[in-house]
């Protein structure tokens, strides 16, 4: 269920937005507030970006830890992607191009995990062409499907409460680093909108499967208030918490870039 689909389905609630900051003291909105609003989520994004440069000494010391418990850095991770996707050019006998069939490209990207595929995906340390990083983009998505089981054709036509509460699972056991990301931020609260509606169509009550990060909720606020309004001509973009949401996301990718140097490229956790 994608988040405009998801957006624009009929139902009745109320939108709150609940962040939680480094301290573990909550802020309620019944209301939406600019972006700039000096009491709303937004004001919550100073607080966690300099709760982030206040653990940047506990970041690196468990970046520097990584090797004696056999994590990868993802600089590392990156650059061993590269080296298999090369390896596996040069025994099929070519690279990766707009020709490339699907089973090329599964032989190329045969044993690398999810991590490896999302350090293609996001072109870590510049090293992968945009045909590449769709490909593993694509790889991605058909990982999710086929933990919800929509590559089952006849689930797909009548999904449930119980294949969107698995792509939640799913998503939440994906690498910190993908965790980061604002393409995860979005289904990640896509896919609680639509657990919450399939679970109440089917005259259940749907578990309480909120997301401890802020971006989410704030986006999870987002879908919740244009499914209020029930107003198909509003967009997720258009709701003050989605701009709220974007603009957090920036914040922490600048606090995320001014520490890097600290924690030798270990990001840091975004979860309040």
């Amino acid at each position: 269920m994608t988040l405009i689909s998801a957006a624009q389905s009929p139902a009745t609630t109320s939108a709150v937005v609940v962040v939680r900051d480094s301290a573990g003291s909550t802020q309620t909105n019944s209301q939406p507030t600019a972006a700039t609003s000096k009491t709303g989520p937004v004001a919550v994004a100073a607080a966690t970006v300099l709760s982030l440069s206040a653990t940047a000494t506990a970041a690196t010391t468990a970046a520097s830890k990584e090797p004696s418990t056999g994590k990868k850095d993802f600089a590392t991770v990156a650059k061993d992607a590269r080296a298999s996707l090369d390896a596996a050019y040069e025994k099929i006998g070519r690279t990766t191009d707009m020709y490339t069939t699907d089973a090329e490209w599964k032989t190329s990207i045969a044993g690398l995990d999810r991590r490896a595929l999302y350090a293609i995906a996001s072109n870590q340390g510049g090293q992968f062409n945009e045909i590449e990083q769709g490909a593993a983009k694509t790889s991605m998505s058909k990982q999710v499907d086929t933990a919800m089981g929509l590559d089952n054709p006849a689930a797909a036509a009548n999904q449930t409460s119980a294949m969107s509460k698995a792509e939640i699972q799913f998503l939440e056991g994906v690498s910190d680093e993908e965790k980061t990301s604002f393409d995860w931020a979005k289904r990640r609260p896509s896919a609680q909108f639509g657990y919450e509606i399939l679970s109440k169509r089917d005259g259940q009550e749907p578990e309480n499967l909120d997301s401890d990060n802020p971006i989410v909720k704030l986006i999870k606020g987002g879908l919740d208030r244009l499914r209020q309004t029930d107003d198909s001509s509003q967009q997720l973009e258009d709701t003050p918490q989605y701009k709220q949401a974007v603009q957090l996301s920036e914040q922490l990718k600048a606090a995320n870039t001014a520490n890097s140097s600290a924690t030798g490229g270990h990001k840091l956790d975004i979860t309040a």
